[in-house]
């Protein structure tokens, strides 16, 4: 048995799906999750948007090979809903990417749960955990 005595860490993951009628922006992100502009989290929300758009643009899944969102890969990795709505927002911008607990301190709080937003014309999704 080997027992190790220095710093360990255990990285983990949240792979997200975003469908939008709106391109997404940082500013409109902001919105969507509900922050305040000069509100007490507004820093650490415009961080969040940040770390979330740096997601999108390392492009891809967290541990799946897949290039852009279609609705069997959209399915296999979100469920079902989460493809019905894809196919229901046809047109719509679609997105995903991950954060990782290597990220912001309040990005690190974000990556250690799963969420979920089901708006009509905005859909995110956080389920797709991995540790």
């Amino acid at each position: 048995m080997k027992i190790r005595t220095g710093f360990i860490t255990n990285s983990s993951s949240t792979n997200f799906l975003i469908i939008s009628k709106n391109e997404l922006t940082e500013e409109y992100l902001f919105r969507k999750l509900g922050f305040i502009e000069g509100g007490q989290l507004a820093k650490q929300g415009h961080d969040l948007c940040k770390e979330i758009i740096r997601g999108i643009e390392r492009g891809g899944l967290r541990y799946h090979d897949y290039d852009t969102p279609r609705y069997e890969e959209i399915k296999e990795v979100f469920g079902d809903v989460a493809a019905e709505k894809f196919k229901a927002m046809e047109g719509a911008y679609s997105y995903w990417g991950y954060t990782d607990s290597d990220d912001t301190p309040f990005t690190q709080f974000f990556t250690t749960d799963s969420f979920e937003i089901n708006e009509k014309n905005f859909y995110i999704n956080g389920r797709a955990c991995v540790w």
